[in-house]
C-alpha cells in the first residue's frame, strides 16, 4: 500500500458497507462511479441518482469534488457541449479503500487498546478453531 492510502476520519458502527467510513451521499456517489466502469461526467452520475432520490446537480458535483480531495476519485478536464468539464474515475479499487480503512482503524485500536485487541483476536481465533471453521 502506498503512502497515499485512504485514511478514514471516522468509523460509524451503526452503518454498513462504505457508509461506515464515508458519508451516505459520498458512498452512494462512489458506488455510482464504480458501477459505470468508465470515466464519468458529473451529469451522468446526477442523472442516475435523480431517478432514485431528489438531489441537485451541484450536490453531486461538490460530492465528487470531495471524493477527489479525499483521494478516492481522480479527474481530468475535457471538452464538453457547454465548454470544459471534469470527468472522474476511481483512483482506488474498493479493495484498496477497504484495506486502507481496516489498516487505519486496526492500527488505531492496537495503539490505543493493544492488549484488549490482542486478547479479543485470540478469543475469536479460538472460537473458530472450536467450531472447526479454521481456514487454511
Amino acid at each position: 500500500m502506498s503512502g497515499d492510502a485512504y485514511q478514514p476520519t471516522g468509523y460509524k458502527l451503526d452503518s454498513e458497507d462504505l457508509e461506515t467510513i464515508l458519508g451516505p451521499l459520498e458512498a452512494t456517489v462512489l458506488k455510482e462511479v464504480y458501477n459505470k466502469a468508465k470515466p464519468v461526467k458529473v451529469r451522468e452520475v446526477f442523472e442516475e441518482m435523480k431517478t432514485v432520490r431528489k438531489i441537485a446537480y451541484t450536490t453531486v458535483m461538490s460530492t465528487m469534488n470531495t471524493l477527489y480531495d479525499k483521494g478516492l476519485l481522480d479527474r481530468e478536464v475535457t471538452e464538453g457541449r457547454g465548454g470544459l468539464l471534469y470527468v472522474y474515475w476511481p483512483k482506488k479499487t474498493r479493495a484498496e479503500i477497504e484495506h486502507s480503512a481496516v489498516k487505519t482503524i486496526m492500527d488505531s485500536l492496537i495503539k490505543n487498546f493493544g492488549e484488549a485487541v490482542t486478547s479479543y483476536m485470540v478469543d475469536m481465533q479460538n472460537k473458530e478453531l472450536l467450531k472447526g471453521n479454521r481456514k487454511v
